[in-house]
C-alpha cells in the first residue's frame, strides 16, 4: 500500500521544523519554537498536525517525543517521484521534454545536465 506522503502547507511547517532538530523533540518544545516565531497556535492545534502527518506515516510519536521518519531530502525525493510518477508516466526524460519546451534553458544549463547524467 501507497502512503500518502503530502503534508499540507502547515504540516510541511510542523515537518521543517522538526527536521532542524538534530533528535526528537518533545512536543510542547515544539509548541515554544512555533510561539517563539510568532505562530499563535494552540496545544490541540499542533496535535492535530502531528495526528495527521503520524497517520500519513511521516511523523512517530513516543513518550511525547515527536521525531520524523524521512529526512528532508528523502521526503522530497519521494515527492519528486510521485509527481514524476503521476504527471509523466514516470519518466524522467518526459518531465525534462516537458520542462525544455515551456521553458529556455542556457547553454550552460544544457551542458550540466549533461555531466550530470554521464557521472550517474
Amino acid at each position: 500500500m501507497r502512503r500518502n506522503l503530502y503534508a499540507s502547507e502547515a504540516e510541511q511547517e510542523v515537518l521543517e521544523k522538526l527536521w532542524d532538530q538534530e533528535e526528537g523533540i518533545k512536543q510542547s518544545k515544539l509548541l515554544a519554537l512555533f510561539e517563539a516565531d510568532g505562530k499563535e497556535w494552540k496545544r490541540q492545534t499542533l496535535n492535530t498536525f502531528l495526528s495527521r502527518l503520524e497517520e500519513k506515516g511521516l511523523v512517530t510519536r513516543e513518550n511525547r517525543i515527536v521525531r520524523t521518519n524521512y529526512s528532508r531530502e528523502d521526503y522530497h525525493y519521494n515527492q519528486m517521484k510521485a509527481a514524476i510518477d503521476e504527471m509523466y508516466e514516470g519518466r524522467l526524460s518526459n518531465l525534462v521534454a516537458a520542462f525544455v519546451k515551456k521553458n529556455t534553458i542556457s547553454e550552460s544549463e544544457a551542458e550540466e545536465l549533461i555531466r550530470i547524467l554521464e557521472e550517474s
